[in-house]
């Protein structure tokens, strides 16, 4: 560059201007940075806006999704002819994307209920809804105008009733215990919203009142009643929910993430048949442990329970939310709801309201020995003799239909079993008792048997229409007809047959009453499947009708379709739900119930009737022993759990169903011990045995057509472990008979779960194959093939091994214990004092036998417990107080 092109500065100004060059640069660079930086906080603030906006409403979506209501449970059954078109029909809405665990087809969130006034009444208060009749009804006849009764029926049990306004329903006909009035010192609340948006449809909600914890809530909406089709649906605190019966769920807690379904509704069904299907009884009760909120399902103690008294076709499911959808097909929505608060508490509340349970004659404890398939009275005598001589203790045998005569109650076989009812006088002078079966079912022999034709001049069966055609079935004699028990005129007739028997034929203990369901071979079939043995190939059809075949089937009929080749109906198996039942309505002139409403409560009737019977033909504490089960059976009956099978699936199943029975107030139950069906090895039926021994009904049972497995039928270094566990369980049995007092009493459990001693330990809500007799013994068998240990849970208390009285080191963890093939694990819980008597080959001779004590003594250096002892057998030893009690203290400080 030359010197003329450089520019003249004064002194100092270059500096200067290269400064202002510098920080121009520098704000250039500064306002770039800024640029960006906003362009960056303006996107995150768009991105959070859009989080904000956006997540809660894809949430509240998500959430719309998964609390959708199933408007066709039926949908994967093989004849459900399910489509978007069927959907429609139902007017319902359907999702045309189909997703996993997502229902496809829903009810449409504006069905549902209006209120329109509250009315306060002498027990509650009654409120009056109608229906939204701008949206359809999912099927005929809904009931527009409905009345939601609440009844504060005590201080710790609320009842509501949902039901027609307009015309009178069926309700289920069972004896409860009477509200003593309206209480003073409730512990529940019951609230309810009118206007929830944007429907503006009712809900309600019970609370408990100090907690303020929400034990029932209908604010997922699907609320519904028609004629044949009522629904309810209901939010669950938690997801620790337990009981409904009588069907074959695989853990005692409920997995409600499982969506799936369950029907409830008295059917002739083995328990070994196919997951997810109903048996034998049905009981619509459930209980909940409650959680604390806002925590990863960690219990607060508390426990309450559901009933609704509905004895119709029913099913339940279970949803994500968690929530509990229930839908029956008949009567009216009866709820009672048990506040407890501890689990003990509230299935004492609930054997208050429907009827506490028997005391069992102190015999019936023993150990109990049956078959299906003695070929005659010498076979059954070398059962009994062989048992005897290998000093396996027992104390009853029972007699199958091999006794009688073509399988006819109330007969004898004239060749097989001529002398039984000698024999069976010979077995009661050693101290063994006899109990004997009997079918409900009567042949059709109008001309020879005399049941029947007393029977059908006194218009005891049921029949088609009133005064018309019998239904007829087929069962073990043949063709049958069926008492209905509902009558006065049937129960006299029943109780003077068993009265009659009893004093002419055989001279029996007790009585074991199969086939209540009632049972009819392959109705709707074209042959009864044994229809070779009874050279007869007739089969009762029902006709098509409402009854027969309701809009909704319940999962109690289409569980079967994928095992037919039509659809399912739930006159299967057996008689017709158009039939009719009971008094004569002076009204209609017509019997007061259709079948298909009272279906479940057959066996429940007959077990009444049996029960009046025995009582005048024995007039002692007898045992009844009954298949089907309804709510307050536990009254009058037992129950076994009916047709297993030899596998080790089903022994861990039995322990399920034992501490279900126990809520469900038949707390005198167990099952068929090495299995009724197939074949059981040899180390299955001892470990079978081991638990058996501690069924509070300890049974061997199985059927003619695998080999024998009593005791005693097996090598003698089986029959040697088998008898070391039943030792045990005679000693205990003044324990046992103490359990029993209390639940005849005051309605407490004797078998009970882990949880109902230690409610806040989270541990303990999903374990059931380790069992608590009382509150002091725990039970821990083995129920896999070839084990040698067991894991099990030590909940917080001190525990000592029942064989060596050591003390376990553990508290609140698992551990391994080992468990050899002849022994079964058992601890006991220190604070106990438990009553026990000297061993003996049966109660008869036990009885005479010293009592001892086994005193575990607590942390603290104490323990405590009692003893109920009376004579055993008499009817009236409470009333009476004829019996002696003792409470047992004992404080190392003495």
């Amino acid at each position: 560059m030359s010197e003329e092109n450089v520019p003249l500065v004064p002194s100092g100004e270059e500096d200067r201007r290269t400064n202002e060059d510098s920080s121009n640069q520098s704000r250039t660079t500064l306002s770039r940075s800024q640029l960006i930086w906003s362009l960056l906080t303006i996107l995150s603030t768009i991105i959070i806006l859009t989080l904000i906006i956006v997540i809660p409403v894809v949430t509240r979506q998500s959430s719309r999704i998964t609390q959708r209501i199933d408007c066709y449970p039926e949908a994967k059954s093989r004849f459900s002819n399910y489509s978007k078109e069927a959907c429609l029909k139902r007017n319902c809405l359907f999702d045309e994307t189909p997703r996993l665990n997502v229902t496809q087809c829903y009810l449409n969130p504006a069905y549902g209920y209006i209120f329109q006034e509250e009315v306060q009444t002498k027990t509650g208060i009654q409120i009056k809804l109608q229906r939204n009749q701008a949206i359809a009804s999912m099927f005929p006849e809904p009931i527009d105008n409905v009345i939601l009764n609440v009844q504060y029926y005590t201080n710790d049990i609320l009842r509501f009733k949902l039901y027609d306004n307009n015309n009178q329903r069926y309700e289920v006909p069972i004896p409860l215990a009477d509200s003593p009035g309206r209480p003073s010192s409730v512990q529940y609340e019951f609230t309810y919203s009118s206007k929830i948006l944007p429907h503006n449809l009712f809900s309600f909600a019970v609370k408990r009142r100090t907690s303020q914890t929400v034990l029932f809530d209908t604010s997922l909406g699907g609320l519904m009643l028609h004629n044949q089709f009522l629904q309810i649906v209901t939010r669950l605190q938690s997801s620790h929910i337990y009981g409904f019966g009588e069907n074959n769920h695989d853990t005692l807690k409920h997995n409600v993430y499982e969506q799936k379904t369950w029907g409830i509704f008295a059917r002739d069904q083995s328990t070994n048949w196919e997951p997810n299907t109903n048996h034998y009884g049905s009981h619509p009760f459930y209980v909940l442990m409650e959680q604390i909120p806002n925590t990863d399902g960690i219990p607060s103690g508390h426990m309450h329970g559901v009933l609704l008294l509905n004895s119709n076709a029913m099913d339940y499911s279970f949803g994500s939310t968690p929530s509990l959808t229930i839908r029956t097909i008949g009567g009216i929505l009866d709820f009672f709801i048990f506040l407890g608060p501890t689990p003990e508490q509230v299935i004492q509340q609930y054997t208050w309201l429907i009827g506490r349970s028997i005391l069992p004659p102190y015999w019936s404890l023993g150990f109990q020995l049956s078959r299906w398939g003695y070929s005659n009275l010498n076979h059954m005598q070398t059962v009994i003799e062989r048992n005897h001589d290998a000093g396996v203790p027992f104390d009853v045998q029972y007699a199958d239909i091999d006794y009688m005569d073509s399988k006819k109650d109330f007969t004898i076989d004239p060749i097989h079993f001529r002398r039984i009812n000698e024999y069976v006088s010979q077995l009661h002078q050693h101290g063994i008792r006899t109990i004997v079966i009997l079918d409900p079912s009567m042949i059709d022999d109008k001309d020879n048997y005399a049941p029947t034709i007393e029977g059908l001049q006194e218009d005891v069966f049921i029949p088609w229409d009133h005064k018309k055609k019998l239904i007829k079935g087929v069962c073990w004699p043949g063709n049958v007809f069926f008492p209905d028990f509902f009558t006065h005129q049937t129960q006299v007739w029943w109780s003077r047959w068993i009265k009659n028997f009893r004093q002419v034929n055989l001279t029996f203990d007790g009585l074991w009453i199969d086939m209540n369901e009632p049972a009819s071979f392959n109705t709707n079939d074209p042959l009864p499947w044994n229809w070779m043995e009874t050279n007869n190939s007739y089969t009762l059809k029902c006709p098509q009708n409402l009854f027969d075949d309701p809009p909704y089937r319940t999962k109690a009929a289409f569980r079967y379709d994928d095992k037919m080749n039509r659809s399912a109906r739930l006159s299967d198996r057996t008689i017709c739900m158009s039939a009719l039942q009971g008094e004569i309505n002076p009204t209609t002139d017509r019997p007061k119930y259709r079948h298909y409403d009272v279906h479940n409560l057959y066996g429940w009737s007959e077990t009444r009737a049996t029960w009046n019977a025995l009582q005048l033909a024995i007039n002692k504490r007898s045992l009844i022993l009954s298949r089907s089960t309804f709510v307050g059976s536990g009254q009058w009956s037992s129950h076994w759990f009916g047709d297993n099978e030899a596998t080790w699936h089903e022994m861990k199943r039995s322990l399920i169903m034992m501490i279900e029975f126990n809520w469900f107030g038949i707390p005198f139950s167990g099952a068929d011990i090495c299995g009724f069906d197939k074949l059981p090895s040899e180390e299955m039926c001892i470990r079978w045995m081991q638990l058996g021994a501690f069924y509070p009904f300890s049974r061997n049972h199985n059927n003619r057509k695998a080999f024998e497995q009593d005791p005693a039928s097996w090598p003698a270094s089986a029959v040697s472990i088998m008898i070391s566990a039943l030792r045990i369980r005679y000693t205990l049995l003044p324990y046992y008979y103490t359990l029993f007092y209390k639940a005849h009493t005051q309605g407490s459990t004797v078998i009970r779960p882990l949880f109902h001693e230690f409610p806040t330990d989270k541990t303990t809500l999903d374990i059931y194959l380790q069992f608590l007799i009382g509150p002091h013994i725990m039970i821990a068998p083995v129920t896999d093939d070839g084990a040698r240990q067991v894991r099990l849970y030590i909940p917080s208390s001190h525990w000592y091994d029942y064989y060596t009285g050591s003390l376990i080191q553990a508290q609140q963890q698992f551990v391994i214990i080992e468990a050899p093939l002849e022994t079964i694990p058992i601890l006991l819980r220190g604070g106990a004092i438990l009553p026990t008597q000297g061993y003996a080959l049966n109660t008869k001779y036990s009885r005479t036998k010293p009592f001892g004590l086994i005193i575990v003594l607590n942390a603290n250096g104490q323990a405590e417990g009692d003893l109920f002892y009376d004579d055993g057998e008499s009817l009236d030893t409470i009333d009476s107080e004829s019996y002696y009690y003792a409470s047992f203290t004992w404080s190392s400080d003495n």
